[in-house]
Order: structure tokens, then sequence, then C-alpha cells
């Protein structure tokens, strides 16, 4: 009778069991700007985490994301000291940087670049454009040909 008592007190006590090499859904509520982000998980039994780190899986690449975005939380070969968060649904991106020690290609029949501004190379002189009234040495003048690598919108 004691036993089936003792074991039945366990029972309740013992929070349920987490697979802790499982991924589980989470809502990211805050990034710190540092490849860490606080996240809801779905699962009641994991609640708030802070500060998870972000993994991509690609070095020299950082991202930062919206809150409300959605990621997988994971622990590290079960370990439930190393968490992570992975697995981007593709919502809520709002930077990404890509590092690299010597070059960064893009190979593509047409690489777009959508934005308010364009810095190119750190921020050197302003650019023209084909069609654009430009000044020289006190002369206005109208440029009326250029690159067909490159065009601007």
């Amino acid at each position: 009778m004691q036993e089936r008592l003792k074991k039945a007190i366990q029972q309740v006590a013992r929070p349920p069991h987490l697979d802790f090499l499982a991924l589980y859904p989470a809502t990211v509520l805050k990034d710190y700007g540092d490849m860490h982000v606080d996240v809801r998980a779905d699962d009641e039994r994991l609640g708030t985490l802070t500060r998870v780190p972000i993994w991509l899986g690609l070095p020299g690449a950082t991202v930062e994301v919206a809150a409300g975005a959605r990621v997988l939380v994971g622990f590290h070969r079960g370990d439930p000291e190393q968490r992570y968060c992975d697995l981007w649904r593709g919502e809520g991106l709002t930077k990404l940087r890509i590092e690299a020690s010597t070059e960064v290609e893009v190979i593509a029949p047409t690489v777009k670049v959508n934005g308010e501004s364009t810095i190119l190379a750190g921020g050197g002189p302003p650019v023209a454009r084909v069609g654009d009234d430009v000044l020289v040495a006190g002369i206005v003048g109208k440029i009326i040909s250029g690159s067909s690598k490159t065009t601007s919108g």
C-alpha cells in the first residue's frame, strides 16, 4: 500500500517526459541582434526559453528576425543545456549578413537587389544611371550609354 502511494506521488510530482532529441516548434519573442533569441515553445513543458543561440549551418552568415517568426528548438546531442533554434520557415527575416574572407559569388542569369538604397564598396561616391543628368566641370550633360551588365530601377 505504502509503495503504491509513493509511486503515485512520484508520477504526479515528476514532469512529463521530454524528448531532448526531438525538435519543438516555437515563436520568436525577441531578437538580441547577436544570433540569440528568446522563444516561446508551443509545448508548454518547455515554456519560454531566453537567449537561445541561432544555428544556421552556414559559416559567416548571421541573421536577425522579427518577433513572431517561427522556428524549431532543439538540444544538441540531447543535452538540455545545449539548446538551439534552427530551420526557419521563411517569414520574419529582417537582416541577413554574409561575411567571407575572400569572396562571395552569386551565379544566376539575373541578380536583383531591391531596396531603398544600395551601397557599393563601403559607401563610395554616388552612381549615375543612363538618363540621369550629370554635372561635369560646370556643364550639364546626360548619360546616354552604360553597361548592359548592370542596370538599376
